[in-house]
């Protein structure tokens, strides 16, 4: 899946992440964005935003971010790495972060885990 492919999927999952990323510090002189630039963005706006962690949505989302991040062992695919040092990273130690979590496959959970620190999280 390439950046732009993940980016439509995004805007679909979370209303306003659109706006958000047209006028991201990460966009390229064409406006695009890496696969590292859009998942520091996604994190922002998930950290920012309400998130109903119990909508099918939330859950759909997470198990494609359980395919790219589990098909990629070798880290070779920029974007599975961009999920885990952009946005898992980033969400980590966080209410959304452990709100997140049973959402997570086991992948996903294994390069979670040992960044998510334990409360208080941010508020």
């Amino acid at each position: 899946m390439t950046a732009d492919q993940f980016r439509r999927r995004l805007e679909s999952v979370f209303p306003g992440f659109g706006e958000t990323v047209g006028d991201s510090l990460f966009a390229t002189e064409d406006g695009s964005l890496t696969p590292h630039g859009l998942c520091s963005e996604l994190s922002h706006f998930y950290r920012a935003h309400p998130i109903d962690f119990g909508s099918p949505q939330i859950a759909d989302f997470f198990r494609l971010v359980e395919a790219i991040v589990a098909a990629d062992p070798n880290d070779t695919d920029p974007l599975a790495n961009a999920l885990c040092t952009c946005f898992l990273e980033n969400i980590s130690s966080t209410e959304a972060g452990e709100a997140s979590r049973p959402l997570m496959g086991p992948a996903t959970r294994a390069f979670f885990d040992p960044w998510h620190g334990p409360p208080p999280y941010d508020h």
